[in-house]
């Protein structure tokens, strides 16, 4: 349970009533669960909202009438049965009376359209008697509070309100822009260099720039492509995907509903990891032809002469654009080796979680042998101490079965015992010996022994096939892991390739001015990325200098004691 109070407060009870009772155009009134309503006569959405329209025109003083706040349910309390309509009532009446706003004019609109029951609190701020304003002053400590102890009276989860806590500014370090302790030692693991995470604007402003990308693509190529212009690529992280632009990172789902890892391979008709084997192949074999250049070997001299004349008269770019140039494919070409060692780490991770299952199933199996045995010999006992012949009468259970099936089986068996063969004891009249008394006893869970005997070869059965499925798995996990391996090389030589772009990439950096880099023609993001890389690069190179003049005195070189 938590509250939200939105930012952008309404400005028309008629439109915020409106669209709460889903009477817009692109709604619809079968969101509305239920509608409570305090000091009004009517929660006719129009006819209601006219009448606060006409008490908040009652005070000269208040320029927004209209407030709004909502009040937010855990959906594992949803399942569970906890959220009821009778609960969201007494919530919407005790939220109303302890936030002070018993007297004045509010409707509550209970909503059940998203995973998160929800009511939706529309108040007139202006006392319909008295014309005063209800003051807004700490609104949102109050609602803690409130949330709090309604979700401890009924016994309800406390959700982690984060916009409230921004807005006390409980996070000014901005834990969501650093790496978690997840990230940072899964990054130390795979001996890579961990990334800090877009924050909420930069992720929302990443969302609208690249809508238009995301929906337009027609295959991977061409959403790299898009995306490349905009100095951003695609990563395999986990078992989804995450855009970087080398530093920082965001999941692919903050980019809106319709963008899921999923969905885009269905869309593009082509697997993530393929699409990456064929992309690293093509750059492999890229980098193994040289460059494309003018031969001139079959000219003669004055042919040749010529030639380099017309050569040397080309227009050339400029030094400080041709090194911004060689910066932004330097940093492009690292940015792909970085996809295709995310790719390569995801598929040794396809690789070991495959053979995890694999070997989790194989001790499955063993143990459901073991429970089948035990459930055989429960069954071989009981059958024994009912029937004279209890083999036989086994035998005879499995014929019944097969030819009838189980349920006749059983009802065949519970109206004549003695079809299964001979009962042990004697029974005369009404007198029965021990031995008949105890098959009779042991009579009754002959049936339910013989479930539980079935339900065990079910198991093994299951767990069987879950070997198969596994083993298939880890067949497919391998075929792909190799065939990146056959493309990239081992993770030594990976590893290597990543450190020499890394390098190239620093290279080109070095020659790279501020100027060029504002006036190169590139999109404005892929220009913001360059200036901070080149601003990070100057700040780094002042720092080092700053610890060798520092150790000059003493003779040591202050640098060589950093990681």
């Amino acid at each position: 349970m938590r509250f939200k109070v939105p930012k952008q407060q309404p400005e028309s009870f008629r439109a915020s009533a409106l669209y709460l009772a889903g009477l817009v155009k692109g709604l619809s009134p079968d969101r509305v669960e239920f509608v409570e309503r305090r000091n009004l006569l009517t929660d006719e959405p129009r006819a209601a909202a006219a009448v606060m329209d006409a008490t908040a025109r009652q005070s000269a003083r208040c320029k927004q009438p209209a407030y709004h706040f909502i009040i937010t349910f855990d959906p594992k309390d949803a399942a569970a049965g906890k959220v009821t309509q009778e609960v969201k009532r007494q919530v919407a009446d005790k939220v109303i009376e302890r936030m002070g706003l018993t007297e004045h004019q509010v409707l509550v609109y209970s909503h059940n359209d998203t995973e998160h029951p929800h009511m939706h609190f529309l108040v007139n701020r202006v006392h319909p008697t008295r014309h005063v304003a209800f003051d807004r002053h700490q609104d949102g400590r109050r609602l803690t509070g409130i949330t709090m102890e309604l979700a401890k009276e009924y016994g309800l989860n406390v959700l982690r309100n984060r916009e409230y806590e921004r807005q006390l500014g409980r996070d000014r370090e901005e834990p969501g822009l650093f790496p978690t302790d997840a990230d940072y030692w899964q990054a130390r693991r795979d001996d890579r260099m961990f990334r800090s995470r877009f924050d909420e604007e930069e992720v929302t402003y990443l969302r609208q720039t690249l809508y238009d990308d995301f929906r337009g693509a027609k295959s991977w190529d061409d959403l790299g492509e898009r995306l490349g212009a905009r100095g951003i690529t695609l990563e395999r992280k986990g078992q989804g995907m995450v855009l970087t632009d080398g530093e920082r990172e965001a999941k692919l789902s903050d980019m809106g509903k319709g963008v899921r890892f999923h969905v885009l391979e269905e869309r593009f008709g082509e697997d993530f990891d393929d699409y990456m084997a064929r992309r690293a192949a093509e750059i492999a074999r890229a980098e193994r032809q040289p460059g494309e250049r003018i031969d001139t070997r079959d000219l003669d001299d004055a042919e040749r002469r010529t030639v380099e004349g017309f050569i040397a008269e080309e227009p050339r770019a400029d030094i400080a654009d041709i090194a911004v140039r060689e910066f932004d494919d330097a940093d492009m070409d690292l940015r792909y080796w970085s996809q295709i060692e995310a790719s390569y780490r995801s598929a040794a991770g396809k690789v070991r979680y495959a053979e995890r299952q694999q070997a989790f199933n194989e001790k499955q199996e063993g143990r459901d042998q073991n429970w089948l045995a035990r459930r055989s010999r429960s069954l071989d006992d009981i059958l024994a101490k009912v029937y004279r012949d209890g083999g036989k009468a086994r035998t005879l259970w499995d014929a019944l079965e097969e030819k009838h099936g189980i349920l006749d089986a059983e009802r065949m068996i519970e109206d004549n015992p003695f079809i299964l063969g001979a009962v042990r004891g004697i029974r005369m009249g009404e007198t029965r010996s021990a031995s008949r008394k105890e098959a009779k006893r042991y009579f009754r869970y002959l049936a339910e022994r013989r479930r539980k005997w079935r339900d065990a070869i079910n198991r093994l059965e299951h767990t069987r096939a879950e070997i198969e499925r596994a083993r298939r798995r880890v067949a497919q996990a391998v075929r792909d892991y190799e065939l990146l391996r056959e493309i990239a090389g081992t993770p030594e030589a990976l590893r290597e390739t990543v450190l020499d772009k890394i390098k190239a990439r620093a290279r080109a950096l070095s020659h790279v001015t501020e100027r060029a880099i504002q006036q190169a023609n590139l999109s404005d993001e892929r220009r913001k990325q360059m200036h901070r890389a080149w601003r990070q690069a100057k700040e780094r190179r002042l720092e080092q200098e700053r610890k060798h003049e520092r150790g000059r005195p003493f003779g040591l070189d202050l640098n060589l004691f950093d990681e």
